[in-house]
C-alpha cells in the first residue's frame, strides 16, 4: 500500500510539472496574441483617422501643365492624425497606372509630416511614366494615403 502511495505521488508531481509547463506556454502565447491584436488595432485606428481631400480645381489649367508634362495636385490633410510627408506614405495612380515614387515629389510647409489642416503639393512628371505625357481627353488621378483613397478627374 505504501508503494502505491509513492507511485501515485510521483505521478501527481509529474502531472503538476506537465500542467505547469503547458500553462507557461499558454500564457506566453496568449500574451503574444494580445500584443498582436493591440498593434493591429492601433494601426487600424490610425488608418481610420487618416482623411484627406484633393483641393486642386480640375476646371483650371493648374492641374496639368501640357508644356512641362507635369501633374500638380494640392492635397489637404482633413483627418485627425499626422501622416509622413514622403513618397513611401502616398501612392499615386494616373489613369490606373501606378506612378513610382521616383517620378513624383511631395512638398509642403513641414517636410517631415503632413499634419492635420496642412496642404502638400504632389508634383508628378508624366513624361517619364506615360510615354510622353497625358494625351488630350479625360483623365483620373487617384491618391492613396494609408489605405484612404481620393480621386480627381480633369480634362486636358
Amino acid at each position: 500500500m505504501a508503494g502505491a502511495s509513492v507511485s501515485e505521488l510521483i505521478l501527481f508531481i509529474a502531472a503538476l510539472s506537465v500542467a505547469g509547463s503547458v500553462v507557461g506556454v499558454m500564457v506566453t502565447t496568449v500574451d503574444d496574441v494580445a500584443d498582436s491584436i493591440e498593434e493591429r488595432g492601433d494601426s487600424a485606428a490610425n488608418d481610420i483617422k487618416t482623411e484627406f481631400t484633393i483641393i486642386s480645381d480640375p476646371g483650371t489649367g493648374a492641374v496639368y501643365n501640357t508644356t512641362d508634362k507635369e501633374l500638380t495636385l494640392l492635397v489637404k490633410n482633413t483627418g485627425s492624425t499626422p501622416v509622413p510627408a514622403d513618397e513611401q506614405s502616398i501612392d499615386l495612380l494616373v489613369d490606373g497606372q501606378y506612378i513610382p515614387a521616383s517620378a513624383y515629389s511631395v512638398t509642403g510647409i513641414d517636410t517631415d509630416r503632413f499634419i492635420p489642416g496642412s496642404v502638400v503639393r504632389l508634383t508628378a512628371d508624366t513624361a517619364e511614366t506615360n510615354a510622353g505625357g497625358l494625351g488630350s481627353g479625360d483623365h483620373v488621378v487617384t491618391v492613396t494615403v494609408r489605405g484612404t483613397q481620393n480621386r480627381i478627374q480633369f480634362y486636358v
